[in-house]
């Protein structure tokens, strides 16, 4: 299985590769959330929603 950085990884160059493709800029948009932003979003869950320690902000 691969590692959290693997993944992250990929998910970057997923992203180039979306960006530098001829797609229209929505297109674009759309495949950027659904293929680059909520994997990313999901890989890294438990850090957004954890609690900050204290004296954090």
């Amino acid at each position: 299985m691969a590692s959290k950085l693997e993944l992250e990884e990929y998910l970057y160059r997923r992203a180039i590769s979306i960006i530098e493709s001829t797609d229209t800029d929505y297109d674009k948009e759309n495949l950027l959330f659904q293929e680059v932003w909520l994997p990313l979003a999901k890989l890294y869950q438990d850090r957004i929603t954890a609690p900050k320690p204290e004296g954090e902000e």
